[in-house]
């Protein structure tokens, strides 16, 4: 059977390449996590719970509720910095050089990470803007060396909800015409997002670290 009809958009947004992976982007913090290998994952997910009552034939419309969203972002790293793997053990702590174990106990606010952003381009050279928030790595830290190849460290980022903020967002997905780093000075508020050149290109650091400021 013969496809016909493809439009020039259809084309033109065809994902490429491995895509690339940053923490904190636009915020204070920022930093490209690379080398990766097996390029990056988002997941987005929503849990719809059917409510069951007497004589229900099957799924029924109007008798469904949307009761969780979930988000991910997930890679492999290659470098094993100190920075990495405290990082993945979601609190490591940092002695003299070395990484400890946490302590356990709440987890601070303040030990969730603003944004782990994820780009992957499209055949017409612009990018797809994959965005979690208040991200932290719940999984274990495993190393496994072997003869003849590099040491790999997987690591998902998971979405949070902020206390104060329950109805919020905790993901979010937007096309951008091109990458724009964005750092804020140590100390200072989150750097403010410059616009594309192009009046109708999309914002492209729209919130990067503020996810109440919706498209």
């Amino acid at each position: 059977m013969n496809i016909t009809n493809l439009t020039a958009k259809d084309v033109e947004k065809i994902e490429i390449d491995h895509g690339i992976i940053y923490i904190n982007y636009g915020a204070e913090g920022e930093r490209l996590l690379a080398p990766t290998r097996g390029g990056v994952a988002f997941g987005g997910t929503t849990n719809v719970r059917d409510i069951e009552f007497d004589g229900r034939p099957g799924k029924t419309a109007g008798m469904q509720v949307r009761d969780e969203n979930g988000a991910t972002i997930s890679t492999t790293l290659l470098a094993m910095t100190q920075e990495n793997l405290s990082l993945i053990l979601n609190g490591g702590k940092k002695s003299e050089g070395a990484i400890e174990n946490p302590k356990l106990g709440v987890i601070s606010a303040d030990e969730y990470i603003k944004n782990i952003t994820m780009f992957a381009m499209t055949l017409d050279g612009k990018y797809k803007k994959f965005e979690i928030f208040n991200a932290l790595s719940e999984g274990e830290l495993s190393i496994q060396t072997q003869h003849k190849t590099e040491g790999e460290l997987a690591v998902t980022f998971t979405a949070h909800y902020g206390l104060e903020d329950l109805d919020g967002v905790i993901w979010r997905i937007s096309d951008i015409d091109k990458i724009v780093k964005v750092l804020a000075k140590k100390g200072s508020p989150v750097a403010a997002a410059p616009k594309e050149a192009d009046e109708d290109a999309t914002d492209e650091a729209d919130g990067a670290s503020d996810p109440k400021s919706g498209e």
